[in-house]
């Protein structure tokens, strides 16, 4: 990914060279430098042994909005520290990750990441430190 160039507006583009977020099943819904939203259907292969969504799963989801968030400045950024909180689980539908932008500095951007479930209700919440690299 380090040669490619993103229009921070391609979601298909991003998805494209992000072999991560397409094992995953994720899709990205909105970008901005404000508030990004990325979201997955649970299937078979999201859930862990209790038949729950896999607490790294719900991490994955809002580390990849936090990164969706901070890039579309058009800066390249890398994780420099998250703290979650599990508030609760389902086992299946739809669960959403909204990356809002609570500060854009020179070198630290940070993105607090609500983690919801159809119905809207929180599953965990995130706080993602991100790191300019440019």
């Amino acid at each position: 990914m380090a040669d490619w160039e993103w229009d921070h507006q391609d979601a298909a583009a991003y998805l494209e060279h992000n072999p991560f977020m397409k094992y995953n099943h994720m899709e990205i819904e909105k970008i901005s430098p404000e508030l990004s939203e990325v979201q997955i259907e649970v299937g078979r292969d999201a859930r862990n042994l209790m038949g729950m969504v896999h607490g790294g799963l719900l991490y994955a989801l809002a580390d990849a909005v936090a990164g969706i968030t901070a890039r579309a400045d058009g800066r390249k950024y890398v994780t420099q520290s998250a703290h979650i909180n599990f508030i609760r689980n389902i086992s299946e539908g739809t669960v959403t990750a909204k990356g809002i932008l609570v500060r854009r500095g020179r070198s630290i951007t940070i993105i607090r990441v609500p983690v919801t479930d159809k119905e809207g209700r929180l599953l965990a919440e995130v706080t993602v430190d991100m790191f300019c690299i440019e």
